[in-house]
């Protein structure tokens, strides 16, 4: 990205906006010329960023690297803004590094943009990758941009962390409790909404869908869990928590027992409430009236689909040896009394309901190498296996 002594909203043709008038936009947005590098990518073809620019506040070891693609045809429902598809591209590549316990410092993008797409909701678009990158750390350093069928933006970001700190995926033992952040299922049970399966009159908080419209990766949650050296391996949820239940289990060998109780114990209160009021829209659909307390179930059965199979929620799943469990609790109570991110950054539109941030020990690791879940009914356990399928069956639904 070139940049230019007159930079303009104008696009440089008076028909149809051309490549070099959306990497204007994009240059503007992100002010690259201004960032701490050697060359960036508005004067060259690659940028050229110091090492010790990246350290000044971590004595860094690795270097880190994720890239991640995502689409209007499986990612972006409908209703989504510019500035949060531009959102979810940074979220989902810094998500990984969270996972890793590893700081964000530099973030690249290409993206393909399809007919239509304006200069204006360039501008957009690029304000939300900045306001992300920004937000958790980092600079956006370079990009490309090309013509596509869907707008489609493929994302690379850069971190660094301390060796003795990063944190894998294949470490989990036997007896380790298995922990996740947040309240997963929020961001299937807000694509149900988007999607008109729930009757619109429910009444739903602005913040609520934002669990699916703007993912918040766990980025300070991640480097603190890794550098306390309590968690033994660590994965977001991005594809479901199955799948990366499953993931953990194949790398460490080790199987995982999930109890339904305690996983809906970790959800929010207001996607079982939109739940229960789907069932009851399904029951007046059908005349046929089961009772409440069979509503009840009927939504927790629900949630916990949403919670293990559909994917999107972006949160830490981790395990953690239970003589450590008590630094876990020390972290993150100390996290939301005093370390909590300052929404005030970003525009209002951006602004996340998703704090304090919680964590809840829904399982453990245990010797079978089938990983499995169990419910704890009236008088026995009722045990069944955990199905590997995560964000394949999310994409059906955009």
């Amino acid at each position: 990205m070139r940049k230019s002594s007159s930079l303009s909203d104008e696009p440089l043709s008076k028909e149809e906006p051309v490549e070099k008038d959306f990497i204007r936009v994009f240059s503007r947005v992100f002010q690259m010329f201004e960032k701490p590098l050697l060359s960036g990518s508005e004067f060259d073809d690659c940028a050229a960023v110091r090492l010790d620019s990246f350290c000044r506040d971590l004595s860094a070891e690795s270097l880190t690297f994720s890239t991640d693609t995502v689409r209007e045809s499986s990612d972006f429902p409908k209703s989504m803004t510019p500035w949060q598809k531009g959102w979810m591209a940074a979220a989902v590549n810094l998500s990984d590094l969270a996972a890793m316990g590893s700081k964000p410092v530099a973030f690249l993008f290409s993206a393909g943009l399809p007919a239509g797409f304006t200069l204006t909701d360039a501008k957009t678009l690029a304000q939300g990758i900045q306001d992300a990158v920004s937000f958790f750390g980092g600079e956006v350093v370079g990009g490309d941009t090309e013509f596509c069928e869907e707008l489609t933006i493929t994302g690379t970001v850069v971190g660094i962390s301390e060796n003795k700190n990063l944190t894998f995926r294949k470490h989990a033992v036997s007896g380790d409790l298995l922990c996740v952040t947040g309240a997963p299922g929020s961001a299937g049970v807000a694509l149900s909404l988007l999607l008109n399966d729930i009757e619109t009159a429910v009444s739903v908080s602005d913040s609520f869908i934002k669990n699916l419209t703007e993912p918040f990766p766990r980025i300070a949650e991640g480097l603190m869990l890794s550098k306390s050296g309590a968690v033994t391996s660590m994965i977001d949820t991005s594809d479901g928590l199955a799948f990366s239940v499953h993931e953990l289990s194949s790398l460490s060998g080790a199987g995982f027992e999930i109890s339904e109780q305690a996983l809906l114990s970790a959800a929010d209160p207001e996607a079982l409430e939109i739940l229960e009021k789907r069932v009851l829209q399904d029951i007046k659909t059908q005349n046929n009236d089961n009772g409440h307390l069979e509503d009840a179930r009927d939504a927790q059965a629900l949630l916990l689909q949403n919670a293990l199979y559909t994917g999107g929620d972006y949160e830490l799943l981790f395990t953690v040896s239970p003589d450590k469990i008590g630094e876990v609790e020390e972290i993150f109570r100390t996290y939301n009394e005093s370390c909590a991110p300052d929404f005030n950054k970003l525009p209002s539109d951006g602004k996340s309901g998703r704090y304090p941030c919680r964590f809840t020990i829904i399982g453990k690791a245990i010797a079978e190498s089938e990983t499995v879940i169990f419910r704890q009914s009236r008088s026995e356990q009722i045990r069944r296996p955990l199905l590997k399928k995560g964000y394949d069956s999310f994409k059906k639904y955009i």
